[in-house]
């Protein structure tokens, strides 16, 4: 994270903090986020419950956060104001530098976030990080050497092959 940004890494729960920390899409359309591989997807115009077992209140506070600012950043960009900074952009010429936005133009959008609307539940599914994308790689059938060989061993083997993350019982 920028460390010149105003929405850092917090360290403390708010004080208002009651237990459940709550995310709130208030645009239009769906919101979809990832965070560690999974996919979170928050109905538009509704309060959601953010709870993920697997972080602590403090590390769920922060993602919270930049879900926040992702969201922030789209709904800008859909924005009258988006609209204006990408004209002043067409309109540069070369000695101009272009202009952009910055975190003070999507702190509306962020504080949107945390307004109340309606509770509803989201939800979420497990998603494939790159690394189980790839191909696996094959493995090559052992050779048992003779001289270790069980002759009561028909050479067949007694175990079932199962896939990754496939259930042993």
């Amino acid at each position: 994270m920028n460390p010149n940004s105003k929405y850092q890494f917090a360290t403390e729960l708010p004080k208002d903090y009651n237990g459940t920390l709550h995310f709130t899409n208030f645009s239009d359309d769906v919101f979809q986020a990832r965070w560690a591989n999974v996919e979170y997807t928050f109905p538009a115009k509704s309060t959601i419950p953010l709870v993920i077992p697997t972080l602590s209140p403090i590390e769920t506070f922060n993602v919270r956060t930049r879900f926040a600012k992702e969201l922030a950043d789209r709904e800008f960009k859909k924005s009258k104001r988006a609209g204006q900074l990408n004209e002043m952009n067409k309109n540069a010429n070369g000695l101009r530098s272009a202009v952009s936005y910055t975190e003070n133009d999507l702190d509306s959008f962020i504080k949107r976030c945390l307004e109340p609307l309606p509770i509803v539940f989201m939800k979420s599914e497990k998603v494939q990080s790159e690394g189980e994308k790839r191909p696996k790689a094959k493995v090559a059938k052992i050779v048992k050497d003779s001289k270790y060989a069980d002759p009561t061993d028909s050479g067949d083997t007694d175990t079932l092959v199962t896939g990754q993350g496939d259930s042993l019982a």
